[in-house]
């Protein structure tokens, strides 16, 4: 018996490693996570615009409509990317209402809740858009 130090160890197969996702994917996740994108704190936003909105002062009304307009546009970003700049009908539309969403200002006959709620609603969308069909995450 040769002492354990001059063992040659045996090879061990392993399974051969399958991404879990196609390269290019793969890239623009990557690309995606570099923009600091926080999708938790983006739903966190909407479910406080749209369940307790009632509840937001001027100033939290305010802080949380320019969170939703700079999300938006990254979003747009990313599902025009994602779809090679040819989105369907629905995204399209949706795409088209964030743009307008984000370039104007709170209507005067609207007030200025009620337009962080249609913020909230299209950022909503366009998350769920983005997000169709990616893995879920561990558990």
């Amino acid at each position: 018996m040769t002492p354990l130090a001059q063992r040659t160890p045996e090879a061990v197969p392993a399974e051969e490693w399958v991404p879990p996702l196609p390269a290019e994917e793969l890239r623009r996740l990557a690309r995606h996570l570099r923009t600091g994108l926080a999708v938790d704190d983006l739903f966190d936003v909407i479910e406080q615009v749209i369940e307790k909105g009632h509840t937001l002062d001027e100033a939290m009304v305010l802080d949380k409509a320019e969170r939703l307009r700079g999300a938006l546009m990254q979003l747009v970003d990313e599902v025009l990317e994602r779809d090679r700049e040819r989105p369907a009908a629905p995204v399209k539309a949706l795409i088209e209402q964030a743009r307008t969403l984000r370039g104007e200002e709170p209507p005067k006959h609207l007030s200025p809740l009620a337009h962080l709620r249609r913020l909230a609603v299209i950022t909503d969308a366009l998350l769920n858009v983005l997000l169709e069909g990616m893995p879920e995450g561990p558990e």
